[in-house]
């Protein structure tokens, strides 16, 4: 999926790993670097062995990653894609980027499977803006790299 309208419009694309060239692969995993290990100040080993078993949406702008999110794929035992690595630049912050992103990746999930569960591990400040978005916690909090986390998951309907 790709919207190339108008040149400084975010242009939005899905990619596996190993569609992206050296480029792109380098730009998402620097863009993730800044917002989860610079700007948030939490040292953790970012590359986890599990980009190869997701799709990847990227929102660029003039060649600069300024959003992204992962969807992992289930194993086979059981019907639930995990959403992680959601990141949307300072910049663009309080835009709506990260309820649009939630909503590709619904969609992108339920054209895969429309009775999926996704889960995901909300930073525990960003409750409020997952619950307005369908999620339910499912879980007591918990630490992940020092910061409150909470488990959250949504389950998708038939269309």
């Amino acid at each position: 999926m790709q919207n190339n309208q108008h040149p400084g419009e975010m242009s939005w694309q899905w990619l596996e790993l190993a569609q992206m060239s050296p480029q792109l692969l380098y730009r998402l995993l620097a863009f993730r670097e800044s917002i989860f290990v610079v700007e948030q100040a939490c040292p953790y080993q970012d590359l986890d062995d599990r980009d190869e078993l997701a799709w990847h949406l990227l929102g660029e702008r003039s060649g600069h990653v300024l959003a992204c999110l992962r969807v992992l794929l289930p194993p086979a035992s059981n019907k639930r894609y995990r959403i992680g690595r959601v990141a949307v630049d300072e910049s663009m912050r309080g835009k709506g980027l990260a309820r649009e992103m939630l909503l590709m990746a619904e969609q992108k999930v339920r054209d895969a499977d429309d009775s999926a569960e996704i889960v995901l591990d909300a930073q525990s400040y960003l409750l409020s803006f997952y619950q307005a978005t369908g999620y339910a916690v499912n879980g007591e909090e918990f630490l992940e790299d020092g910061i409150p986390h909470l488990p959250m998951s949504k389950q998708l309907q038939p269309a």
